[in-house]
């Protein structure tokens, strides 16, 4: 130990002495400091201890100090940088407690450097509050030191610019009010508002001290206490020099041997470090110029628990999310649910959302090239799917940039009808079929709940609208009737959550809204559309989202006459459209790929398949959809999962075929149920089709001679080429995929994304996507595989993986995976998987089941709870459906073996990147917040979990373009970051 008398002759009148560090959290220099501090209080009447810590952190702890409540080592915690976590430093603040009259003072800027939170909360205690003070502090309050730097990383200049602008005003009312700590506090914030020098201000706040105080003792590491610049940059030291001479007195300490610790970046992001602990090694050589004495210590000792404590805080910069003693039990089987408090939605879970989101922002972009990464975004994104124009008494209706035009052609300049809002998503649109009232869905918050709204065309007039909320467009909006003097819809009776809908009709006569009393099936949340005839004459009932079928006819050319069953007793699919006095229809029933039929509308038998008219027997192909145009019926189809139209009579006689532009997909509904809300019949056809390399593209198909109009070109053509590839699963059948790759990469390993979906029947088409784009462009390789459980290949395929067989999904995608990297295509180092709602459970369970395979993983609105989802009244609707029965022990048991909260063990993760949105009515937010924050704690690995929930998103559909790109350039930057990509090529 140091010699403290020959150290009491160095200082001898010295008002400021100030103690150096070799390094900090060392058990030696902390008794040092205690024992010399001792020898200058009670010997030389030394007043203050000032310690390398937050000016706004030392109130706290000097009140304690003072007599306050609460323990020593409560107190203790609130000293920076976390080294109040010290027996030693326990010890010296107990001996300043108990004796009485001595000060203690933080120098420091406040938050660990990274956040002025601490000294925004002291210095409002301090003045008269203002309005926006609680908002202030909330997006003041960054939290502790790495978490804060990656959330100022996180946000845009705009927002930085505004706390910036916001921290100065709050500092220009502390410095008016006359307080000297007030004015104190409000130097620490414009530091940081103003980018702070920390041995200036710690400089600064010495001499405001020492202007209270007769003489202090300094303590912080030797590279801020020594006179000389440190890096050719002033220290504090020096600074005090200068205006203290021989009243200063600075001593730096050494050793012979301790401990080092080693820090090394992991990336570029802040505070990314990989850090090792050597012990053993000697101590810094100091310069004789810098020091006034310079103390050898001997051997030393890292303080206990330090190191352990720095590699936490480095590997888990995320907000503290606290576990409940909480066990979920359905159907008798129970299963712990530690973080179910995450699924309310109140100010905590908010605030833990908000500070997740710019984590993830901060890790994700704070250090890439923002601009870079959203003009690659928008250069793809120019050629996203465009809404089709709607026909109606020879004109065309479509949305342009927030309003919707009416005009003579299809894409005709036109006049607009309406201007949305600011804010506002059209959900869909509608016109009567006489072209006079145009309805249209409009949702204001992400969600899809949209309410309808009705204008007069000629004049853009708002007529009265019924008041009820959609759920979603998934039936087309509105159902006009032939005569145009009113419509039906499916809309919810109670509230979003409850999740009861019934089908209305409104009569533009009366301005009435009823329940039309329509017989689907006794406790079914299925969803309804009504098919109008174009002669006025039927009305047809689909019911079924994924797999419609007519469950009931009227015939309002019987006066009196109501609704009758139809066919009820159809558990595949029969989707089509009035066709005179028939019902056309695409089905599955004794089909696996489809075939045509048609049923009568008078028969009384049409649950009997047999009695069905059945005009075009099944094929090679999946036939996906049939659409009635003009004397015609066009034949949606997929063959090897590339679109194929053919044009048929009303008799089901092929007369030819579209010629398409090339191999790829023709834009179609996510569901079935959806295609058949065509509106008017259209004089001409009207399609969009692209390829995984060519972006969409409109055209018009008038005869079955005619050739192929575009009226559209795509604005978007990667150089890039499409390779089909198939791989055997684990029963031996083959998975089909598409491999995307730039034309000038060569045959080895490349950075690799798999996009899947494989569930409900919906077929993932080959086409293009302009997120999936933008990662080609920038170098990677995209592998879009057809898993089962999907509609790719007909019924058969669906149902291999669906309820008791859906595993056969993750199976199948496992293979796909399994196939690339055997194959040389890519290795599990630079192979990620992305998918959404239940492609992203699919990515919940890659991550959870077989780490060892990805790089990254990034679910994008995803469903990862199935044992909370059966507590939803939309989800129990869902999972009834695709998974099994939430009242049988044994179907949530097998639930509970496929969901991924469920599925989360310690061990080593991938990087992870979770996207949700905040008013999602499908999957909520809740689903993302509970699943990342356990797969956090569970993480024993280097790589980030992470989450975002944006707010004013949901599942997507309704979610502003705005939005929307924000999503798709912090997506693309995690993949950059992960597998070093370039969005400058």
């Amino acid at each position: 130990m140091a010699d403290l008398a020959a150290l009491r002759t160095t200082i001898g009148d010295a008002r400021v002495v100030a103690l150096g560090e070799a390094g900090h959290n060392i058990t030696e220099l902390h008794e040092l400091r205690d024992d010399l501090f001792r020898v200058l209080v009670e010997d030389l009447g030394f007043t203050a201890l000032v310690l390398e810590s937050g000016f706004a952190e030392g109130l706290e702890l000097d009140a304690w100090v003072a007599g306050g409540p609460g323990s020593v080592e409560s107190a203790a915690a609130g000293i920076s940088y976390g080294f109040g976590h010290c027996a030693a430093v326990h010890r010296q603040l107990s001996w300043l407690r108990s004796h009485g009259g001595v000060r203690v003072h933080g120098m420091d800027v406040s938050g660990g450097s990274t956040s002025p939170g601490p000294a925004v909360r002291a210095l409002m205690s301090r003045i008269p509050a203002a309005a926006g003070d609680p908002d202030l502090l909330r997006r003041s309050d960054l939290g502790g030191r790495v978490e804060a730097a990656l959330r100022w990383a996180g946000l845009s200049e705009a927002e930085r610019e505004r706390l910036r602008a916001d921290l100065r005003d709050l500092a220009a009312r502390g410095t008016a009010v006359g307080d000297p700590v007030a004015e104190r506090l409000a130097a620490s914030v414009l530091a940081f508002a103003d980018g702070h020098d920390r041995d200036r201000f710690m400089a600064d706040t010495v001499r405001w001290v020492l202007e209270r105080e007769e003489r202090v003792l300094v303590s912080a590491h030797d590279g801020h206490v020594q006179r000389t610049p440190y890096d050719g940059v002033p220290t504090l030291g020096g600074l005090l020099g200068d205006a203290l001479g021989d009243d200063l007195v600075v001593v730096g300490t050494t050793f012979t041997s301790g401990p080092a610790v080693r820090i090394t970046d992991r990336s570029t992001r802040p505070f990314d470090w990989a850090v090792a602990l050597e012990e053993g090694v000697p101590g810094p050589v100091l310069d004789d110029e810098a020091f006034d004495l310079v103390l050898d210590l001997g051997v030393v000792h890292r303080v206990p628990g330090a190191f352990e404590r720095l590699e936490r805080e480095l590997a888990a910069p995320y907000p503290p999310s606290r576990t409940v003693d909480v066990v979920a039990t359905q159907a008798g089987v129970c299963v712990p649910d530690p973080y179910r408090w995450l699924e309310a939605e109140d100010d905590e879970v908010h605030a833990w959302q908000r500070r997740q989101a710019e984590v993830a922002t901060g890790s994700i972009l704070g250090a890439q090239d923002r601009v870079a990464l959203r003009t690659l975004v928008e250069e793809h994104d120019a050629g996203a799917r465009p809404v089709l124009p709607r026909h109606a008494a020879g004109r065309w209706f479509r949305p342009v940039a927030g309003t919707v035009v009416v005009a003579e052609e299809p894409y005709g300049a036109g006049d607009p009808v309406v201007v949305l809002d600011e804010g506002a998503v059209l959900s869909w649109l509608a016109p009567s079929p006489d072209g006079r009232v145009l309805a249209i869905g409009v949702c204001t918050d992400g969600s899809e709940h949209n309410t309808i709204r009705l204008l007069d065309v000629a004049s853009g007039q708002r007529l009265p609208a019924p008041p009820q909320v959609l759920h979603s467009a998934w039936t087309g909006g509105v159902s006009w009737a032939a005569d145009s003097a009113g419509f039906w819809f499916l809309a919810l009776t109670g509230t979003p959550e409850e999740f009861v809908q019934a089908t209305f009709h409104h009569s533009l006569t009366t301005g009435a809204t009823v329940v039309e009393p329509v017989p689907v099936p006794e406790g079914s949340r299925e969803y309804t559309l009504v098919q109008p005839s174009p002669d006025g004459r039927w009305l047809v009932a689909a019911h079924r989202v994924g797999s419609p079928v007519p469950v009931a006819v009227r015939d309002l050319a019987s006066p009196g006459s109501g609704w009758r069953p139809f066919v009820t007793a159809c558990t595949g699919t029969v989707a089509g459209h009035v066709v005179g006095d028939r019902y056309v229809a695409v089905t599955d029933v004794g089909a696996a790929r489809g075939r045509v039929v048609a049923i009568p509308l008078d028969s009384l038998s049409a649950d009997d398949a047999s009695t069905w008219e059945e005009l075009v027997p099944e094929g090679p192909t999946v036939l996906r959809s049939i659409t009635p145009v003009g004397e015609h019926l066009y034949l949606a189809e997929l063959d090897r999962t590339f679109a194929r139209v053919r044009v048929l009579d009303v008799a089901g006689r092929v007369l030819g075929e579209v010629p398409l532009p090339g191999r790829g997909a023709l834009a179609a509904p996510f569901f079935a149920l959806t295609g058949l809300a065509v509106g008017a019949p259209a004089p001409d056809f009207l399609f969009a089709f692209s390829t995984p390399t060519t972006s969409w593209s409109v055209h018009r198909h008038r005869s079955v001679t005619a050739a192929v109009e575009t009226l559209l070109a795509p604005a978007v053509t990667l150089d890039a080429v499409v390779e089909e590839g198939a791989t055997p699963a684990a029963d031996g059948t083959l998975v089909p995929f598409h491999v995307i790759r730039s034309a000038a990469a060569g045959n080895g390993a490349a950075p690799t994304l798999i996009t899947a979906y494989g569930a409900a029947n919906v077929p993932t088409l080959p086409s293009y996507q302009p997120d999936l784009a933008a990662f080609v462009a920038a170098g990677g390789t995209v592998v879009q595989a057809y898993l089962r459980g999907g509609g790719e290949l007909g019924r058969d395929w669906y149902l291999a993986a669906h309820r008791e067989t859906k595993h056969v999904r993750d199976d199948d995608l496992v293979a796909v995976a399994e196939h690339l990297v055997a194959s040389g295509r890519t290795t599990p180092d630079r192979l990620a998987l992305t998918g959404g709602s239940d492609g992203g459970l699919m990515c919940g369970v890659a991550v959870t089941t077989r780490p060892d395979l990805w790089r990254a993983v990034l679910p994008r609105a995803p469903l990862l709870d199935l044992v909370a989802g059966m507590r939803d009244p939309y989800l129990d609707f869902v999972i009834r459906k695709a998974w099994g029965d939430p009242d049988d022990p044994v179907d949530v048991r097998r639930m509970i073996g496929r969901s991924p909260y469920e599925l989360v063990h310690p061990g080593t993760f991938p990087a992870v990147y979770v996207q949700a949105g905040a008013t999602d009515p499908r999957c909520r937010p809740w689903h993302a917040r509970k699943f990342v924050a356990r797969l956090q704690a569970a993480q024993q690995g280097d790589a980030p979990i992470l989450l975002h929930v944006f707010e004013d998103a949901g599942h997507g559909a309704a979610t502003s373009p705005e939005v929307v790109l924000a999503q798709d350039v912090e997506w693309l930057g995690f993949l950059v970051q992960q597998l070093g990509l370039s969005p400058e090529r």
